[in-house]
């Protein structure tokens, strides 16, 4: 996430391994299983294929064509009332994002990233990324490039002392994730050329990025851009 997302395959370590999530409360244990697991790939019966390709604008204008009836369904509703109860506690922990992961696609993405994005946390420093790259990095996201990396992946930053955070900060660098995945999604390894149109935005943030970061910061209370002091 913020402040520069490197596309670039890398392998899992022991501190991806030692900060995995596992199933009391919130989503099931298989489903923490397969969000977790690099290895999952065309084989598994839980793989999930991309759908056809869109263009920057029209997987735009897709994340915001809600339907009624989904926001009726009780699966969103029951959803929504996790995040409302997650939401009041005032920090971070490591199982947070791991356990709402399903919950915010289901709220904010309309389900699309279920079973095609592997998340987990991971230290930077372990995987040959430094802070050389400018600010703090507080995630990243890579497509799916070869077998090796047969799903999207998105990994948390543990090096960040996210106890110390408000929750809506990590939340919001998950969700800020969530988003290039989406996009990833949607138009492949063009959701990572945006249109750049003002000083301060690059070619994966740009203008679709975020004008659709910006009106999920508003409607869910979250903060994806500007994180200070992470």
């Amino acid at each position: 996430m913020l402040f520069h997302d490197i596309v670039e395959p890398f392998p899992d370590t022991a501190i991806s391994e030692c900060f995995r999530a596992h199933a009391n409360t919130g989503s099931a244990c298989s489903e923490l299983q397969i969000l977790q697991d690099s290895n999952l790939d065309p084989r598994h019966p839980a793989y999930r294929r991309l759908p056809p390709l869109l263009d920057m604008r029209q997987a735009h204008n897709r994340l915001f064509e809600h339907s009624f009836s989904d926001e009726a369904s009780p699966g969103w509703q029951a959803a929504l009332q996790r995040y409302k109860q997650v939401m009041s506690g005032p920090y971070g922990s490591t199982d947070l994002p791991i356990k709402m992961f399903n919950d915010l696609d289901t709220l904010i993405f309309h389900g699309d990233l279920k079973h095609r994005v592997n998340m987990k946390w991971e230290a930077c420093d372990k995987v040959g990324i430094s802070q050389s790259f400018g600010g703090t990095l507080l995630g990243l996201t890579i497509p799916p490039t070869t077998w090796s990396v047969p799903r999207i992946r998105i990994r948390i930053n543990i090096d960040v002392d996210w106890r110390q955070l408000p929750r809506k900060m990590l939340i919001g660098t998950v969700v800020h994730e969530m988003l290039h995945a989406y996009y990833y999604v949607h138009c492949g390894v063009a959701g990572y050329q945006d249109v750049v149109t003002e000083r301060g935005m690059d070619i994966s943030h740009g203008v679709f990025f975020y004008s659709a970061g910006k009106r999920i910061e508003q409607r869910w209370g979250l903060e994806l851009f500007d994180l200070q002091g992470a």
